[in-house]
């Protein structure tokens, strides 16, 4: 199968949903400058996701360290061991009962979903199917289907901004509510029925929830991945079980210790560069710089980007048809029908002053127009 093309053509989800369905092995390989995305597929099933971008913190191992389940001296020990016998981190984990084979597949298949996520915010890109044997882990099976991995995608990309409004900053510190807070929450049907109600997910973040810990730190110890983390959060917040306690800023130590100084090297060297160029343009001209002084800046009136919002607006529409073609195997009748099955809102079919967008299926794909 020669699969190869630019993603300004065809959709992310249409690749992945083309591969599922034909049940092929191989590695799909997305370029977009330097960045650089790998999806292994076995029969159709996702089973690893690579991505040359995430730094440091973000490979399994230092998640485990963040989440306090292995200290940094078991991972050294672990990565030596993986150094002379080439298996996968995880299942040198497991098998050193350091932890659960539960574990390891939350982290992995947390780490395909943003991968993934990522992708669907690429316009462009340069893509290639590679038909051959991927190795995946042997001890502990692990495959997510194609269309079940699509279908929590675009929920993700439909819910993700409602949610930022909520959780709208990974220093923010939720907190219990506690006193006759939690006396009237606990009082309160709904948050009674969400309390007795929760899922085993949710009641690690609940009992994580301590009024010092950070969004932040908050998934790093779930191990439920950004999303659902903050999915969890903003349920709980709604509920009227946690509140708001604060936003915990990095510390100055912190944010060095964040810096990639290697890869910041170069533009360092620029910077220093055009000092130098600036410096000498100073001394042997020193009224070139008389114009900076003498500039005006004037007053523009900044025109709110209507068609950013009309854009966003359109993918909407595009996400829920995909849903709804995942969900029944062909696209709506009509553009009502999304909001009958509970995907859009009815203002959402329209698009600018009332007007609604032209839609209509030929040869089984849709045709949308404004």
């Amino acid at each position: 199968m020669a699969l190869q093309g630019n993603l300004r053509d065809f959709s992310i989800t249409e690749i992945i949903q083309l591969i599922g369905q034909q049940l092929k092995t191989g590695v799909l390989n997305i370029r977009r400058g330097k960045d650089r995305v790998e999806l292994s597929f076995v029969d159709g099933m996702i089973v690893n996701a690579y991505s040359s971008y995430r730094g440091k913190k973000d490979l399994i191992g230092e998640i485990f360290v963040k989440a306090q389940l292995i200290s940094q001296e078991q991972l050294e020990r672990v990565l030596r061991v993986q150094k002379e016998t080439y298996k996968y981190l995880g299942e040198i984990l497991v098998e050193l009962q350091l932890l659960t084979k539960e574990d390891v597949l939350k982290v992995v298949s947390n780490q395909v979903y943003e991968t993934i996520y990522d992708l669907f915010w690429w316009e462009e890109g340069e893509f290639n199917f590679d038909l051959r044997m991927v190795e995946s882990y042997k001890k502990i099976p692990f495959a997510l289907s194609s269309e079940q991995v699509l279908l929590n995608i675009l929920r993700m990309v439909d819910e993700w901004s409602e949610i930022e409004k909520k959780v709208f900053s990974t220093h923010l510190v939720f907190r219990r509510s506690t006193g006759s807070d939690q006396k009237v929450a606990d009082a309160l049907p709904a948050a009674s029925a969400f309390k007795e109600g929760m899922s085993s997910e949710q009641e690690v973040i609940y009992k994580l929830v301590d009024g010092t810990l950070t969004v932040e730190e908050l998934i790093d110890r779930s191990l439920l991945g950004k999303f659902n983390a903050s999915e969890i959060l903003a349920n709980l917040l709604d509920s009227g079980l946690i509140e708001i306690a604060g936003i915990q800023t990095p510390s100055l130590i912190r944010k060095v210790r964040m810096i990639d100084f290697r890869g910041a090297l170069p533009f360092s060297c620029y910077v220093g560069f055009l000092l130098c160029v600036f410096l000498v343009l100073f001394l042997v001209r020193p009224d070139a710089f008389r114009y900076l002084s003498d500039s005006r800046i004037e007053e523009v009136n900044i025109v709110i980007p209507t068609q950013l919002l009309h854009r966003n607006q359109l993918e909407r529409v595009k996400n829920a048809l995909e849903v709804y073609h995942l969900e029944r195997g062909a696209y709506p009748a009509r553009l009502e029908d999304l909001v009958s099955a509970q995907l859009l809102r009815k203002g959402d079919l329209f698009y600018h002053k009332g007007l609604s967008y032209q839609y209509e299926i030929k040869e089984g794909r849709y045709l949308l127009k404004h």
